[in-house]
């Protein structure tokens, strides 16, 4: 839904609020219905598994079957080639996943001030 086009009395209604807020009983029922408004905690996957799973992509695999072919019928510039891609681009996704975690990691230790 194109939320930002929205009107606010739209939005009201939309999301069944009131211009004042919630009322807590409102707000507790809501809790109840949605849950609590965190990010949720995936378990840890260890980094090597991480770094193996980047090689689980379907043209991964493509690519290193066509290593293996043109290693099979003795181009070995094209395999070590193809190999070096294949490392490279599992290098780069590792580390895009592995910061995109740590900043999620950092959402969550983040509190918005709290008014006096």
């Amino acid at each position: 839904m194109n939320w930002h086009i929205l009107t606010l009395q739209e939005l009201l209604e939309i999301l069944d609020a009131k211009p004042e807020g919630l009322q807590q009983a409102d707000a507790e029922k809501k809790l109840q219905i949605h849950g609590p408004n965190e990010l949720v905690r995936e378990k840890k996957k260890p980094l090597w598994l991480k770094f193996l799973m980047q090689f689980k992509d379907f043209m991964i695999i493509v690519l290193m079957a066509a290593a293996v072919i043109s290693g099979i019928i003795g181009d070995v510039t094209d395999t070590v080639i193809i190999l070096i891609i294949v490392i490279l681009n599992a290098i780069i996704g590792f580390v895009q996943e592995y910061r995109a975690e740590k900043a999620v990691e950092a959402l969550r230790k983040w509190r918005p001030p709290t008014p006096l």
